[in-house]
């Protein structure tokens, strides 16, 4: 089984690294760790003296490398290693995925490519006022998505 698992960084990441660890553990489960960095916005993101339109070949060596290999340039690369060398430390085969994309397409062409039987990744719960302007990236991910997806919520919940 082929288990990709969507990380953002946020608070929530740490419960979706823990809930991706028990099922890949449980279903003796490959799992392809997905980092997507957002493409810079013109308008937002960048000044024009700031190098931020480098592509992605120069951002990180290669998209897809087991944890030991070189790190990749881009803030959150040592937790990213963190998070693989935790789930690798538990017997959990793993891999990551650093891709330059939205969001949901990213996921999707990743779980495509990689042949996952499932999907994991964070919802942060927001109210219905974000989802109308902004959206939710797991929304469009089950909305594309053709194999399972598993979402983690940002809250636990209890009866």
């Amino acid at each position: 089984m082929k288990l990709l698992v969507a990380i953002d960084f946020s608070e929530l990441a740490d419960r979706v690294i823990l809930a991706a660890e028990k099922l890949a553990k449980t279903v003796k489960a490959q799992v392809f760790l997905l980092h997507v960095i957002p493409p810079p916005s013109p308008i937002i993101d960048a000044p024009p003296e700031v190098e931020a339109f480098r592509p992605s070949e120069e951002i990180f060596r290669n998209k897809k490398f087991p944890p030991s290999s070189p790190l990749f340039d881009f803030p959150e690369s040592t937790k990213l290693t963190e998070f693989a060398e935790q789930l690798q430390v538990s017997g959990i085969d793993t891999a990551i995925i650093v891709e330059q994309n939205d969001e949901v397409t990213a996921i999707i062409e990743a779980s495509e490519k990689n042949g996952v039987d499932m999907i994991m990744l964070g919802s942060h719960g927001h109210g219905a006022l974000f989802h109308l302007l902004i959206g939710s990236v797991s929304e469009g991910v089950i909305r594309r998505a053709t194999c399972p997806v598993i979402i983690v919520p940002s809250k636990k919940r209890f009866r």
